[in-house]
């Protein structure tokens, strides 16, 4: 019926891929860019039913929001002569009901927890806005060809404070996933969702969700209201005891007997992965007292860099780890095959594919990669082999990006104090772990220790790298920012204006480094205030 159409003078109908309650889903060639994406129709817009339609636009609005590697990013919303459509990424993947249709048993145990993992993160995300999804299902989440999981359709999430919409007691959902609270009056909020994920981990770890539809609706509904759910590991033996524990404790009847947030069940996921305590990891030393090294254990012999490999770090050389990513992702997984995943080899091939995740913006994802990668180098190489320190380093950078400085501490200062010891004061990567350490330390309001540090840190690398490098400049917008904080505007300003004529000239004005310059001096120049990197 639609094939062929055009939308908007832009967006040109091929195929439909998709239908479901919100509308269907065509591929679409958005002639404008040349690029295929997306598009969900919502036919006869101006006679729908007004909640949906307006169900529909909050999935564009919300979803525009966060904005987050978990969530399918959306392009455009807008109306054509009575279809309303919303533009979406064009996803190369299948959602995970197809995948589940395969493995009526459930699937590894390690698979499943890596979902899940990724699950929890994009929903961390959306809880901190104040967005519910309410309807988290298999159907709903696009297992990708890379490997990773995007959440779609948040057009019937809400803002949980909203007085706008559906009513926080509208039954919306998914009867096989739905919450308690969901189907009677309660107070709607994340942990809502986080049933539903416990249901979803039932079904991933056994083959079958914790309730079934055999003998209707009204009695799937008093499942959930009213008996104790089977634990997976009832009915699939090589369900660890802890992963068990979690999924009942996230279908607890009672939202206040779950978890509390979604950054509370990754932290335990974390754990479970790694196979390290359920509370954030410290740094692999501590900056006052450094640690012996752990006696490594015996690995097999060198494994040389394959070709995929080299491409792929040449790619990221080159910034563009977009095309890094799918042959680091394929390396890291055909070493862990044949090698084990604690080899030397797989374990370099895991941080190429965390730190390609950094590069692409992606320190949700890169983090607990890093992270399980850190602690299997710790314990194969011991802790300060240069590659463990390089892993802790890059985690310390990916937890500062997403704001979790207290974390990122100890860890950043036992990295530059590793590596001092290692490699001396003056080495370069000695050199940038001190520059992340100061970082920390002021996000921290660590004022006079970052201060010291960067003053010391300047010369320093003014000696060794030059007054005209890249770091010794981000050391000195450091220094501003410090100087700025603590009130010495005249003192900030000076060094802004320096730290922004030197990358104009080395950069040109549209560089990162410049841009965030200028942001220095601009607020050397009005109103101080904080620098979120």
């Amino acid at each position: 019926m639609y094939e062929g159409r055009v939308l908007g003078g832009r967006y040109r109908l091929e195929s439909r891929i998709g239908r479901g309650g919100m509308g269907e889903v065509w591929r679409t060639i958005d002639e404008r860019l040349d690029r295929p994406v997306a598009v969900k129709l919502l036919p006869t817009a101006a006679d729908a039913d007004p909640d949906l339609v307006a169900r529909f636009r909050r999935e564009a609005q919300l979803a525009a929001v966060l904005q987050h590697p978990g969530v399918t990013v959306v392009h455009d919303i807008d109306e054509d002569d009575g279809l309303l459509y919303l533009v979406m990424e064009l996803l190369d993947g299948e959602d995970l009901a197809k995948v589940l249709a395969r493995r009526p048993d459930g699937m590894p145990v390690e698979q499943a927890v890596s979902y899940a993992m990724q699950i929890c993160g994009a929903l961390a995300a959306a809880h901190a806005r104040g967005i519910v999804h309410r309807d988290i299902k298999p159907a709903n989440l696009i297992l990708t060809a890379s490997g990773w999981v995007k959440i779609c359709d948040f057009g019937i999430a809400r803002f949980v404070q909203s007085a706008t919409g559906l009513t926080g007691s509208a039954v919306i959902g998914s009867p096989i996933f739905m919450a308690p609270e969901q189907i009677g009056t309660g107070e709607i909020d994340g942990r809502t969702d986080l049933y539903a994920l416990g249901c979803l981990l039932h079904q991933m770890l056994c083959g079958l969700p914790p309730f079934l539809t055999e003998k209707g609706i009204p009695a799937l509904i008093n499942a959930h209201l009213s008996l104790a759910p089977p634990g997976p590991r009832s009915i699939n033996p090589q369900v660890p005891e802890e992963v068990d524990r979690l999924v009942l404790e996230l279908l607890a009847k009672d939202p206040a007997e779950r978890p509390a947030d979604a950054d509370t069940v990754l932290q335990r996921l974390q754990a479970l992965a790694s196979g390290g305590p359920s509370q954030p990891s410290p740094s692999p030393v501590s900056a006052a007292k450094p640690v012996a090294p752990a006696d490594p254990v015996p690995v097999p012999d060198d494994v040389p860099m394959s070709q995929e490999e080299r491409v792929a770090t040449e790619h990221l050389d080159r910034d563009r780890p977009d095309l890094a990513f799918p042959l680091a992702d394929h390396v890291a997984r055909e070493r862990e095959r044949l090698l084990g995943a604690d080899h030397p080899a797989s374990l370099a091939a895991r941080h190429l594919v965390g730190r390609t995740l950094f590069a692409l913006d992606r320190e949700q994802d890169a983090a607990p990669v890093l992270h399980a990668v850190a602690l299997s180098r710790s314990r194969v190489l011991g802790r300060r082999h240069a590659d463990t320190l390089d892993s802790w380093h890059l985690l310390a950078g990916s937890l500062y990006v997403l704001g979790r400085y207290a974390e990122a501490l100890p860890i950043a200062g036992g990295v530059a104090a590793d590596r001092e010891a290692l490699l001396g004061p003056h080495d370069p990567l000695t050199l940038e772990s001190r520059l992340t350490l100061g970082w920390t330390l002021h996000m921290l309001d660590r004022n006079d220790e970052a201060l010291a540090l960067a003053q010391d840190l300047v010369a320093t690398q003014s000696r060794v790298l030059g007054n005209d490098h890249e770091d010794t400049y981000d050391t000195l917008q450091l220094v501003g920012w410090i100087l700025l904080t603590r009130g010495q505007k005249s003192e900030a300003e000076a060094v802004a204006a320096q730290v922004h004529q030197g990358l104009l000239r080395k950069l040109g004005p549209t560089s990162e480094a410049t841009v965030q310059a200028q942001a220095l001096l601009s607020a050397c120049q009005s109103q101080p205030r904080r620098r979120r990197r």
